[in-house]
């Protein structure tokens, strides 16, 4: 009998051998103790002995298995030949271990294995040969294998080799005067096909059909009798288990046949089933969202946050933290920045109060055709529109806050209006006192304007309640107003410090760490801390670990970060079973500059396939870490390559199961070596599948004909086809 579904995963130096969708435990399947184990690995064929079978998926062996460490390999069970150098006395010895694996159904092989002489066998057609006992022909293997006599126990030699049917293999061996492998002798594989249709006979819940179109022996489970179940005299059908074949029908000229115990009563049943094809269907896979990390082996820098993608570039603002702020930061990877982002003390106003704790105004405001241009209109964000004084210079504009502000620079934007109304002369004045007193803190004369903005610093930072804008001059002969579309006050003096995780504080310059007092106050920071640290190494780290941002004053900072390669392996793998094929992978993504992203494919999370262009190609093992990333990177599946993959090439994945899907899983190694500019994002990752179905065929779609020893199928159309039938 010959078994082979599913796939082998093999251990070097181990006796066990475990199955993927294998079923040796079923008895109907014939696999036991004594079956030979051929398989299919390290470029070559190798035969081992099964001592027992522990359950459907496991198997020991009568000895270690010496070949290399793999999953999802080939074999069958049993065998007959090798690829090693053909050998009269194994041939022999293999023809009698296969004979003995069928004493269970055959009870005429008792005497051919345990007495001595000749016995005379019959077949079910009443055809009869005469045969050694197997005690006899182990003796004569025994001799053959004796290099002393060099089979000079054998009398007559070419009638020996002539008894074998391999006479014409013998003269081309001796021709060649060496040896040769099964795969170089042209008619080995019909002189084996010969034997085994001759020799083998099919027992209870077994049978065996050969197809000549193929040239391949079926041997069929039928299933065994359930206790309702009637002998060939009786009337009904019911009771039996069915025998069921699947067939790819590519013409419809001849019938399927399949042969069965002689019956004259007709009492028994036969169906067919077709394959419907299902439509495409797509299935997502994954968003990468959070809930998406609990299912992923990754690095550390892996971020899962709607997109899966590598810890680069970040915005992060400090929070309040005891008598400074504060917020968390990264420093594990090739390098890392920290700049200071400088934001306006007020902005996007839509009324004179809109912001908590600032209110807005003026001295006057010009009345237009549908609006008064007020003070508020100044800090808009709006170029479009402007505040406009309405009485004679000198006029002003003033902004105050419920707490101190620290103000560093400042921004005009002239209005839109013309140039006429644009400040010339003007002073920046700062309060305290609600008001009452103002402090001239900067001041500027004979400013003439194009149409952009102009920037002005101050010569050293002031802090104030209240700033006030106050114009006593404009650039116009005649116009005694003044206008502006935008005032923005900003401050750049605020500090950061680097704590480690020794507990030490850093302050920053070019790349360069200087340790400093632990801070006591705000003022501390202010004093020795940086706005921007330049490219921090991981040598100069030499070590350390940065756990924190701190700063004097809630602040805003750009974090440009330098991740190692890093990695994200799916912890489970999808099951497949409901579908019929895979037709397409659907990942929705971003690269750009050098950003990489790459990407292998694994049946049982073990063992990591690629395709090459044109075939799937195993790279292995893939753990979390950065080596793991590094030869993902190196060897693995672009995503624009993973999406071009037909249904056709999917299913050389699946070769071992007819090219039909039954698990997939996902690895994806990320890359973005110039982290400023890199993207490598995967957004969603979709499949297209098909789910076939199997319809019971009519007497017109499939003519099925019952003989005294037969049973035929003839379908009118070509496809798949499971043929059933229910065994006399």
């Amino acid at each position: 009998m010959w078994y082979k579904s599913g796939g082998l995963s093999l251990f070097s130096g181990s006796k066990v051998v475990l199955g993927e969708n294998t079923l040796w435990a079923d008895k109907n399947n014939g696999v036991s103790a004594g079956s030979m184990l051929l398989i299919f690995a390290d470029c070559g064929i190798k035969i081992y002995e099964i001592a027992s079978v522990m359950s459907d998926t496991e198997l020991m062996l009568s000895s270690e298995y010496s070949g290399c460490t793999a999953n999802g390999v080939h074999y069958a069970i049993p065998v007959f030949g090798s690829n090693d150098t053909f050998d009269h006395a194994a041939y022999v010895a293999q023809i009698a271990a296969m004979l003995a694996g069928y004493q269970s159904q055959l009870t005429q092989w008792k005497q051919v294995l345990t007495e001595r002489g000749q016995v005379t066998l019959t077949d079910n057609s009443g055809q009869s040969v005469v045969v050694k006992t197997l005690p006899d022909l182990t003796d004569a293997v025994s001799r053959m294998m004796d290099k002393t006599l060099n089979g000079a126990d054998i009398p007559d030699k070419a009638q020996f080799v002539a008894n074998l049917g391999l006479s014409d293999v013998v003269h081309k061996s001796d021709l060649a005067n060496h040896t040769h492998t099964a795969s170089q002798i042209t008619d080995f594989t019909d002189a084996v096909r010969k034997v085994l249709v001759a020799t083998l006979a099919a027992g209870q819940g077994v049978s065996l059909n050969y197809d000549t179109t193929n040239n391949q022996l079926v041997v069929s489970a039928t299933g065994s009798n359930s206790g309702g179940g009637n002998s060939d005299g009786g009337n009904s059908s019911g009771g039996r288990d069915y025998t069921v074949v699947t067939q790819s029908i590519t013409a419809v000229t001849s019938p399927v046949v399949f042969r069965i115990n002689n019956q004259t009563t007709y009492a028994y049943d036969a169906y067919a089933l077709k394959e419907e094809v299902g439509s495409k269907t797509q299935v997502q896979l994954d968003d990468f969202g959070t809930n998406s990390a609990s299912s992923y082996s990754a690095t550390g820098d892996v971020i899962f946050d709607g997109a899966l993608r590598s810890y680069a570039n970040e915005t992060l603002n400090t929070t309040q933290d005891g008598a400074f702020y504060s917020t968390p930061i990264r420093s594990a990877g090739k390098d890392v920045s920290f700049d200071l982002i400088t934001d306006s003390l007020v902005s996007g106003l839509t009324s004179a109060t809109s912001m908590p704790g600032v209110t807005v105004s003026q001295s006057s405001s010009a009345k237009g055709a549908e609006v008064v241009w007020q003070g508020w209109y100044a800090f808009d964000n709006n170029q479009q529109t402007i505040w406009s004084s309405e009485a004679p210079l000198p006029q002003w504009l003033s902004v105050s806050f419920s707490d101190l502000k620290t103000l560093t620079f400042y921004s005009i934007s002239p209005s839109r209006f013309g140039g006429g109304v644009s400040p010339r002369s003007w002073k920046i004045q700062g309060s305290n006192d609600g008001g009452v007193t103002w402090t001239d803190v900067d001041a500027r004369t004979g400013i003439s304007w194009g149409s952009s903005t102009q920037t002005f610093r101050l010569a050293a930072a002031v802090q104030f309640k209240a700033y006030r804008f106050y114009c006593t001059a404009v650039n116009g002969q005649t116009d005694n107003t003044v206008a502006i579309a935008d005032w923005v006050l900003f401050n750049d003096a605020k500090k950061f410090l680097l704590l480690a995780d020794d507990g030490s504080y850093y302050t920053a310059a070019n790349g360069t760490l200087t340790q400093v007092a632990a801070p006591t106050s705000a003022a501390d920071i202010t004093a020795t801390g940086f706005a921007s640290s330049g490219k921090i190494t991981e040598a100069t780290l030499a070590g350390k670990k940065l756990v924190k941002l701190v700063s004097d004053f809630p602040a805003s900072c750009r974090v440009v970060y330098t991740s190692y390669p890093q990695i994200a392996i799916q912890k489970l793998v999808t099951t497949a079973n409901s579908w019929s094929s895979l037709v397409s992978v659907v990942p929705t993504y971003t690269q750009s500059g050098s950003g990489n992203i790459r990407v292998a494919v694994s049946r049982n999370g073990n063992d990591w396939s690629v395709w090459n262009g044109s075939a799937w190609t195993s790279i292995g093992a893939l753990t979390a870490d950065t080596a793991s990333a590094a030869k993902l990177l190196s060897s693995g599946t672009s995503l624009s390559s993973i999406a071009a993959i037909t249904a056709a090439q999917w299913a050389l994945l699946y070769s071992n199961n007819s090219g039909i899907p039954d698990a997939i899983s996902f690895a994806f190694a990320i890359d973005m070596p110039i982290a400023a500019t890199d993207v490598a994002n995967i957004d969603n990752l979709s499949l297209t599948i098909t789910a076939s179905a199997w319809k019971l065929q009519t007497p017109a779609e499939v003519e099925i004909r019952w003989y005294r020893d037969q049973v035929t199928f003839k379908p009118a159309s070509t496809g798949n086809y499971k043929f059933a039938y229910q065994h006399p």
